[in-house]
């Protein structure tokens, strides 16, 4: 086995270095044209193009975790666009403490770590007023009721910027503009949103800024406008200072916050309303579906076939992967005991129902993780790599000392074996488990995390873009394993422009709507519809009779 694993990791060591030279190559030419129309003063197809640049680098690894030649380019077009007509809040200077949060965010969705974490947050927070920016909702749809209610409990307001009319410019500017009432901003943006790096690029005139370092194992954008980066678990804070030229006293450790979560049934009773024996043992695991992957043949069900034949009585449960990925033989193999269920948010029942928590592989899930601990569920996460491959495993404050972390399938089954046959094992880890993150990720226990993150950012002086750097690839670990493990199939370029198509000038809306369509035969005409309008369209009436593929976003 350990053979087989270090024959794996060297090919993907050699191919994944040629991928990321070949996509490092492409992020540079659309860096180029970036700034090829800044210099020709058209901003508004310039970040549009650096947008398309960051999505590419996010989705097709090029080496690089930040891109310093980017936010320069897109830090002196906001100092450019946005002059200094907003003046900087005094009351934060006043009060000594933050009592205005702003957050700004693309969008909130009913199920997945970072709506939860924004709204969670806000509910904690009790003694301050919360605001929320969303700059790209209408790709999420309707604002999910949890966050309206925190929002509206703190005497805040939701504002959705693409419900307007405008460009990319336009809503950075209106972002500016609702930030200057506000005492901090927290920036929990997806990885390529340049409306932040524009909206705030007058520093001296902007709050203090907090980046939330959510997607801390890839690329994204805003270290140049960030005062403090508030990282989730270790190794973010570690890759922070390491691959994004975040200063120490820059750093800061926000957990994961969670609800109180308390048991509302029984594991017996759990297990009967989901159909289950009163003695099946229940191994369950909770991601989406692009984190369960099939690496070198071995799929997240074929690593259970094993343990599962071994005991009669233990059932796999997996929520999140629905029909994305054929897992037939080892279901067959293992006479239906595992079972695959499509992403809900109904999971509470499956939690207090479990024995057994086991992590997605190739790609963990925190929160999963963290959410099944609080249940007492013991938790096991694999992690097959070098100690400079931290990025890649399950470490958060409140798994410290309590994580099972195993490195091969032999060792994973093993720990398996032996929570299975040892039930009073199983129930001292979980409540060990539970207990640490209780003191780490619930409620008023997380508050002081979150005090010192506000001291942090009001006392650090605010900083400063050094000259412009040149950006330098890496190729090594962790880099080198990418593409495999996070990026599977390319995404081309091609792709993302038409995805960011409706944001572009129509000039260029029009240049390239002419090239697509003459590469390809057609293409459709509503992808000539800017974003506003065609959202707007989709949500009244008119919006029945524009074609399916006119909604074509893959991201």
């Amino acid at each position: 086995m350990e053979k087989l694993v270090n024959n794996t990791f060297s090919l993907w060591r050699e191919q994944g270095s040629l991928i990321i030279k070949e996509n490092f190559e492409v992020f540079r030419n659309l860096v180029a044209q970036a700034k090829d129309f800044a210099q020709c003063g058209n901003y508004d197809a310039a970040v549009v193009y650096a947008e398309i640049a960051a999505s590419y680098a996010t989705y097709n690894h090029c080496g690089l975790f930040a891109s310093p030649e980017l936010e320069q380019l897109l830090f002196t077009i906001g100092q450019t666009v946005i002059k200094g007509s907003s003046y900087p809040n005094q009351s934060m200077s006043a009060h000594k403490v933050p009592k205005k949060i702003l957050h700004v965010s693309a969008y909130a969705h009913g199920i997945g770590g970072l709506s939860r974490m924004i709204w969670r947050w806000i509910q904690q927070d009790k003694e301050r007023s919360h605001s929320v920016v969303l700059t790209r909702q209408a790709l999420a749809g309707e604002i999910p009721k949890t966050l309206k209610d925190a929002v509206s409990n703190s005497h805040g307001k939701i504002y959705v910027l693409d419900q307007t009319i405008g460009s990319v410019i336009s809503w950075a500017k209106k972002l500016r503009q609702i930030a200057a009432s506000a005492d901090m901003v927290v920036l929990h943006m997806p990885n390529h949103d340049v409306i932040p790096i524009i909206a705030f690029a007058n520093k001296e005139q902007s709050p203090p800024i907090i980046y939330l370092n959510h997607s801390d194992h890839w690329f994204w954008l805003g270290v140049s406008i960030s005062d403090v980066v508030a990282d989730m678990r270790y190794s973010g804070m570690r890759l922070s200072q390491q691959r994004r030229g975040v200063e120490i006293d820059r750093n800061a450790l926000l957990p994961i916050i969670l609800s109180p979560i308390e048991r509302q049934l029984s594991r017996t009773q759990a297990k009967q309303q989901l159909g289950l024996s009163e003695d099946a043992i229940l191994l369950l695991s909770i991601a989406r579906s692009c984190k369960y992957k099939t690496i070198d043949g071995i799929s997240f069900a074929d690593a259970h076939v094993r343990l599962l034949q071994q005991y009669d009585k233990a059932v796999l449960i997996v929520i999140g992967p629905g029909n994305s990925e054929d897992w037939s033989a080892a279901i067959k193999q293992t006479q239906g005991r595992i079972k695959v269920l499509p992403q809900t948010e109904n999971t509470a029942v499956f939690y207090q129902a479990a024995d057994i928590y086991v992590d997605s592989f190739p790609v963990i899930s925190n929160t999963s993780l963290l959410e099944a601990g609080s249940y007492g569920v013991p938790l096991v996460s694999r992690y097959p790599y070098s100690d400079n491959c931290g990025i890649l495993g399950a470490d958060t404050p409140g798994l410290t000392g309590n994580l099972i972390r195993v490195q091969d399938l032999e060792e994973y089954t093993k720990v398996l074996s032996r929570l299975v046959e040892d039930e009073e094992f199983r129930l001292f880890m979980g409540e060990k488990t539970r207990k640490k993150i209780i003191e780490t990720h619930w409620g008023n226990n997380w508050q002081p995390y979150l005090e010192d993150l506000y001291l942090r950012a009001y006392t650090v002086p605010r900083i400063n873009v050094s000259l412009p750097q040149m950006d330098q690839i890496f190729i090594g670990e962790p880099d080198v394993f990418f593409p495999e493990i996070f990026h599977h199939e390319k995404i081309e370029s091609d792709l993302i422009i038409q995805a960011n198509l409706r944001l572009m000038p129509i000039t260029q809306r029009l240049q390239i709507w002419r090239r697509f369509a003459k590469k390809h035969g057609s293409f459709p005409t509503g992808l000539l519809l800017p974003e506003w309008l065609y959202w707007s369209l989709r949500k009244s009436n008119l919006g029945s009779i524009l074609p399916k593929r006119f909604s074509f976003l893959p991201f």
